[in-house]
């Protein structure tokens, strides 16, 4: 409309000036004023100038006095002035003046835009209107001239915005205001009206599926209901709904009706309440209708193969699951076009269009014709890294799936991003990872630079917590994950406080020698001081260390062995019948060795979005590794994130199961070292660390011999979490946890488990480098003897 209304102008424009140069610079024709074409110019007055210099209008007119008089150059500068936009209307008037011509000029100076306004925005923000006009390009702008045709598009636009939100009476007027004889202010004042909420999505024409099934598949426009309305489904917005019924094609074209045709929707406001007194009474509600023709179901023909050199024909129908006669549908189409499309681009010939044609034939039988055209094969020429200013590029090239001189694979290279996301201190470019920076095509290579930034390399880790048996305890740990950009993880931690001293040293190489091995060292020293029951404490000492050896396997699997050699002695101080404090000591140590399977890919340790991880570890005790210990305690734990929506919030669904069972041999008493306890951030969240102990069908502790609470031999745990990310640091996570330790004579199952449920909000700290927990979580069946706290805060991941 701009556009029409600046060539609409322009021609009037035109017009006018031919016709008054025509009248006055041709007025023998006319009769009534003379020709002054080719004579001098005398004087030249301006007239309604303010702001417009005459110099200005001097100079976008050409005319200047002695100068004789061209008609014709004339107008064309008259154009050429209307083309600035510094005026809204001009007039040149011509009179004899001795021997030569005076030109009379009066221009109607157009105004500057000093400011914009906006009055009874309420539901719409300036900052949206703002993202609005560069969107649309709309030519408004403060302190430069004032375009009508602009403003009135501005109108409309912000129109838009609201009827995208549901308020589809929503007014927008603009009007002016003088601040000064060349200045104006624009005042838009917007009614925004009543918001119209989907009331009823009906279809015509449909036999096949009813109108349920339709709707179902509709994700993005709702009828009105508790459900939708808060999320704001129901608000009518046209680009949605016709995303919307592209979903509903794909229903029927999946089944075989390929020709569906959907109308445009019949859309009508009505008043639910139409006797009542007020718009807002009334209840107008929006009722839509969708007609459709069905068409008919159609069979799958034959599949043939055009233009394909590389591969054979009978190589790339493998891809075809669909046999002959079987019915067309639309998915299973697509996903054998994209495998024929994906065995091209894993294989270098990164420009292959795979482009299907539907042909019909009789008895509605339609016949695939895949068109290929392969192009060029090609190799990686040379990879780059950008963004490592600390990594190593050797650190991050052996994560690679790809090499140079490799043929170019798209799997390949997204298997790399994510491998190098899962180290956690390098962060790969999400909007950019890849960039190509030359294409050769003689030699048929490609070069790749792979973009990113250093995370933080130094974990700093602490955490604490309250209660009235255990007082405070802090902890403070110093983990470097990429020690001298080399990868490796030198890690120092302590704990103090009442409850527990410990100090724990690491080192890990996760590439011993440049190969896919690692191995890692560990000691530790421990003192640990619980409250048990009222009168009860736990007071235990260990020192030990550990030597790890792994190999990775494949590109997500890998797995190692343990060895850890470790002192224990502990000592239970309670009250006797008398209430004298008594003490139990136990002294044994530990040589024990755990392989390990893991299967790992989660995209992220401390953000994750997608993936899967399942952990299976033995630990074998005593027996001929010696010492006083002698078990076999098999565990299980599996990890998924499921990605649920996309948009401005995206969500991601959490799941963590885990078992373990533990059995002694050889006559060996179980401990209350090796029984299972669960509690705490990484477990059932809220209870206090190793205080889910093993109850009897009426929920009282079940105790030892030293009436010390019993830990099971068996335990089982689950932590469903829902997960609300914002592009920000922050993170907020929705959670229930269940878990449970069983006793020999108990059985495995879901009575007497233990749950808590909350929220926890969690901020990703640089300095920290990992996410900043804080959680709060209620007990969902409490007993009185619970040592529960309902907040806590930690760093880390929950599992």
């Amino acid at each position: 409309m701009m556009r029409f209304a600046t060539r609409r102008w322009k021609r009037i424009f035109a017009l006018l000036a031919v016709l008054v140069a025509m009248g006055w610079l041709a007025g023998e024709s006319r009769g009534n004023l003379p020709s002054f074409e080719g004579q001098e110019i005398v004087e030249v007055e301006f007239r309604n100038n303010r702001t417009l210099a005459e110099e200005t209008l001097l100079y976008y007119l050409g005319v200047e006095v002695g100068q004789p008089l061209d008609q014709g150059q004339l107008n064309q500068n008259l154009k050429q002035l209307w083309d600035t936009r510094l005026i809204d209307d001009v007039q040149v008037e011509a009179e004899a003046q001795g021997d030569g011509v005076k030109l009379i000029v009066t221009v109607s100076e157009r105004p500057v835009m000093r400011s914009i306004d906006y009055v009874g925005l309420k539901r719409v923000n300036r900052s949206d209107i703002e993202e609005k006009i560069g969107a649309e390009r709309i030519q408004v702008y403060e302190g430069d001239s004032l375009r009508r045709g602009e403003l009135r598009r501005l109108e409309r636009a912000i129109e838009e915005l609201y009827q995208e939100k549901g308020y589809r009476f929503a007014d927008a007027r603009f009007s002016l205001e003088e601040v000064s004889p060349g200045e104006r202010r624009v005042i838009f004042t917007i009614d925004e009206g009543n918001r119209v909420r989907i009331e009823d999505i009906q279809f015509e024409g449909n036999t096949v599926f009813n109108d349920w099934r339709l709707r179902l598949a509709m994700t993005k426009t709702k009828q009105s209901s508790i459900l939708w309305s808060p999320l704001k489904r129901d608000i009518y917005n046209p680009a949605k709904l016709q995303e919307d019924l592209e979903k509903v094609r794909e229903v029927y074209q999946r089944e075989g009706y390929k020709n569906v045709t959907l109308g445009e929707p019949i859309i009508e406001v009505r008043a639910t309440r139409p006797n009542a007194a007020t718009p807002d009474a009334q209840k107008r509600r929006m009722f839509i209708t969708i007609p459709l023709e069905e068409g008919e179901r159609w069979k799958f023909g034959e599949v043939t193969i055009e233009g394909n050199k590389k591969y054979s024909d009978q190589q790339l129908l493998r891809a075809f699951e669909t046999r002959t006669g079987d019915w067309l549908r639309s998915k299973k189409l697509e996903e054998a076009v994209t495998a024929v499309e994906d065995i091209y681009k894993n294989t270098g010939f990164i420009g292959a269009r795979i482009q299907p044609e539907v042909v019909e034939r009789e008895e509605r039988i339609a016949d695939i014709i895949v068109h290929i055209d392969e192009g060029d094969q090609f190799r990686i020429g040379r990879i780059d890294f950008e963004g490592n200013t600390r990594t190593r590029d050797k650190v991050l090239r052996r994560e690679l799936r790809v090499q140079e001189g490799y043929l170019l694979s798209l799997r390949a290279i997204q298997n790399s991003l994510l491998k190098i996301k899962q180290l956690g201190y390098f962060k790969v470019d999400e909007e950019d990872p890849v960039q190509i920076l030359n294409v050769d095509d003689e030699k048929k290579t490609i070069d790749l630079v792979i973009k990113g930034q250093e995370a933080d390399r130094t974990e700093l880790q602490f955490g604490g917590g309250w209660s009235e048996f255990d007082g405070f305890f802090g902890q403070l740990s110093v983990r470097t994950q990429n020690f001298l950009g080399r990868g490796e993880t030198l890690g120092v931690q302590y704990q103090g406080g009442r409850v527990r001293n410990y100090f724990d040293l690491s080192y890990y190489i996760p590439w011993f020698r440049d190969r896919p091995q690692n191995v890692g060292l560990r000691l530790f020293s421990r003192e640990e001081d619980y409250t048990l029951l009222t009168g009860q404490r736990l007071q235990r000492n260990s020192d030990g260390g550990s030597l790890t050896y792994g190999r990775n396997l494949g590109l997500f699997q890998s797995i190692s062995a343990t060895y850890t050699r470790s002192e224990f002695s502990d000592t239970t101080i309670f009250l006797d019948a008398d209430g004298n404090p008594v003490s139990s000591d136990l002294n044994f140590t530990s040589s024990a060795i755990r392989p390990v399977y893991v299967y790992n890919s989660v995209d992220s340790p401390f953000e994750p979005t997608r993936g899967k991880k399942l952990t299976v570890s033995v630990d074998y005790a005593g027996g001929v590794l010696g010492a006083t210990q002698n078990f076999v305690r098999p565990q299980l734990n599996y990890t998924q994130y499921i990605p649920v929506t996309q948009g401005r919030i995206k969500t991601v669904a959490g799941l963590n199961v885990e078992a373990g069972y533990i059995a002694g041999f050889d006559d060996y008493e179980l401990s209350r070292l090796d029984r299972f306890y669960l509690g705490g951030e990484n477990s059932v969240r809220g209870f206090d660390f190793r205080s889910i102990w093993v109850r009897d069908e009426n929920g009282e502790t079940v105790v030892d011999e030293l009436n010390i609470p019993l830990g099971g031999d068996r335990f089982f745990q689950f932590n469903l979490e829902y997960h609300f990310l914002t592009n920000s640091p922050f993170r907020f996570v929705a959670f229930l946890d269940g878990g449970n330790v069983f006793a020999e004579d108990q059985s495995l199952g879901f009575d007497g488990m233990r749950y808590s449920a909350g929220v926890e909000a969690r901020v990703l700290v640089p300095l920290f480098g990992a996410p900043l927990r804080f959680i709060y979580a209620q007990n969902l069946d409490a007993y009185e003897d619970d040592r529960f706290d309902s907040f806590k805060f930690s760093i880390g991941a929950s599992f």
